[in-house]
């Protein structure tokens, strides 16, 4: 993880960099902050954390919006 990363205690970046030292296991929300200014934050209904496979959804999910906005803006 970055020094600056560390500082302000978030870390920007994908599940490929977890290597880094990031530690998936305690995630306990995702935050997306759009253009605009907003953000919207997400977080594990189950769990105080989120899982593995958790992730793997929200991975999935964002990948998918991300296609859609590509589209629309063409």
């Amino acid at each position: 993880m970055s020094e600056e990363a560390k500082k302000t205690g978030e870390w920007r970046g994908s599940p490929l960099q977890m290597g880094s030292g990031l530690d998936p296991y305690g995630i306990t929300e995702i935050v997306l902050r759009f253009d605009t200014g907003d953000h919207e934050t997400l977080k594990p209904r189950i769990r105080d954390r989120y899982g593995s496979y958790e992730l793997s959804q929200a991975a999935t999910y964002l990948d998918s919006i991300s296609s859609q906005l590509d589209l629309q803006s063409r």
